[in-house]
C-alpha cells in the first residue's frame, strides 16, 4: 500500500510519487506534516497540528521556544506515538541569522531506524 509522498511531486512518467506506507521515508514525511501544520488548519482534524509556524510571527524569546518545544513534543507524541519513539526535540532562534530551527529527533518502531528532521524558518 502506499501513500502520497510530501512534498508533492510528479514522477517522470506524469503520475503523483508515492511513498510505501509505513516505511521509514513515510514516517519521516508524516512527522514534517506534523510540525509545519497549523492546528484548525485541517477540517476534518482541527486539533492535528503545531504552533511551530505561529512562533515565527511571535516572540522569539526563551519562555516562547520552550513552549514550542513541549507544543511539538506533546503533538508528537500524540499523532505519531505508534509509528515512531520521540527521542529529543529542540527548538532555536538565531537571532544574527534570524532563523528558528527545529530539530526532532526519532526512532521508527517498525524499523528500528534513528533519523532526524530539521525544519528551518526565517523570523519576521
Amino acid at each position: 500500500m502506499s501513500r502520497l509522498a510530501f512534498p508533492f511531486t510528479v514522477t517522470a512518467l506524469a503520475r503523483s510519487a508515492q511513498v510505501a506506507y509505513g516505511s521509514d521515508e513515510h514516517v519521516r514525511q508524516m512527522l514534517e506534516l506534523l510540525v509545519l501544520t497549523l492546528p484548525g488548519e485541517r477540517v476534518m482534524r482541527p486539533e492535528l497540528g503545531s504552533p511551530a509556524r505561529q512562533l515565527v510571527f511571535g516572540p522569539q524569546e526563551g519562555p516562547a521556544t520552550v513552549a514550542l518545544g513541549a507544543a511539538l513534543q506533546s503533538a508528537v507524541q500524540q499523532w505519531l506515538g505508534d509509528v515512531l519513539t520521540l527521542l529529543d526535540v529542540a527548538v532555536d532562534v538565531t537571532d544574527d541569522s534570524g532563523v528558528l530551527e527545529i530539530v526532532v529527533a526519532y526512532e521508527v518502531r517498525s524499523s528500528g531506524t534513528t533519523d532526524e528532521i530539521r525544519v528551518r524558518m526565517d523570523i519576521l
